[in-house]
C-alpha cells in the first residue's frame, strides 16, 4: 500500500520502480516524498 504525505507519494526503502518505456529499474535506498520519473514519465512501483 502506498503512503502519502501532504498529497505527495512517499517512497519506502526497499521498493523497486520500473520505467515502462526503457525498462530502467531503481531500488529506493532512502525514503522520500515525490514521484520517480524516467523518460519523462512517472515510474511504476513493482509489486511482488
Amino acid at each position: 500500500m502506498k503512503t502519502w504525505i501532504g498529497g505527495e507519494p512517499l517512497t519506502n526503502t526497499g521498493e523497486f520502480y520500473a520505467c515502462k518505456i526503457c525498462g530502467n529499474m531503481v531500488e529506493v535506498v532512502a525514503p522520500g516524498a515525490g514521484v520517480l520519473v524516467c523518460c519523462g514519465q512517472p515510474m511504476e512501483l513493482v509489486e511482488e
